[in-house]
This record gives C-alpha cells, structure tokens and sequence, in this order.
C-alpha cells in the first residue's frame, strides 16, 4: 500500500519533522526514502518509508540501512501504525555485524518468504 498523506504526516510527527539520515529539519520538501530499496524488492508502504532530505536519500542511493539506522528505526515505530516490514526484522535479527553480501542474501530470502505468505494469504 503506497504512502498516503496521513502517512507522512504520522511519519514527520513521529520524526520530529527532521531527516532520517541527518536530522536536519525537513519541512515540505522531505522525500520518502526506502530503507530497501525498491530497486531490490522493498515495497513502497510506510512500513518501509522513512522521511529523508532529498540530498540525504540520494547519498543513501541504494544500500541498506546500517545497524544504527535500523536500531533508530524501530524505535520511532515502536507502538506505531505504520509498523516495520517484516524482511527489515529479519535484517535487523540476523543481519548485524554481517557483511554487506551477506545483509543482501538476509535480505532477499526475507523478501521471497514475505512474498509466499502474502500469495498464499490471497489464496
């Protein structure tokens, strides 16, 4: 489910209106970054959109969160609506302190089971 403008609004509160990645205040021009990205399978869904300064989430590119970002992450979505994807979970549980081929395999076997179970809840 794409982002819809409660959602931003939700997010800009719960980010204290201030980037993600630099802190620096964000104000009508914040972007939406994915922390995965979709180039690699993240959805476009609040569950895995952060609120970025457009120069901080082009910087950002491509990559996946760090453990710090993920850590942060959490703990804004803690108690929320918006909630957490579940394959950031599973980066998160068993990605840390892993390199960055391994976080990406973490990562896209967490995306194919995520994938399996939403088929087969449309079943």
């Amino acid at each position: 489910m794409p982002v819809t403008p409660d959602d931003a609004r939700l997010m800009d509160v719960q980010q204290g209106g201030r980037c993600f990645f630099c802190d620096g205040p964000v104000g009508a021009k914040s972007t939406f970054d994915h922390l995965i990205p979709q180039a690699y399978g993240g959805i476009d869904d609040p569950a895995n959109v952060v609120l970025a300064h457009r120069r901080c989430n082009q910087r950002k590119d491509d990559r996946l969160p760090t453990d710090e970002e993920l850590d942060r992450f959490f703990a804004l979505r803690r108690s929320s609506r918006l909630g957490v994807w579940p394959p950031l979970r599973v980066l998160r549980d068993e990605g840390e302190g892993a390199d960055e081929e391994e976080r990406w395999i973490t990562v896209a076997q967490a995306i194919s089971q995520a994938i399996s179970r939403t088929i087969a809840r449309q079943r």
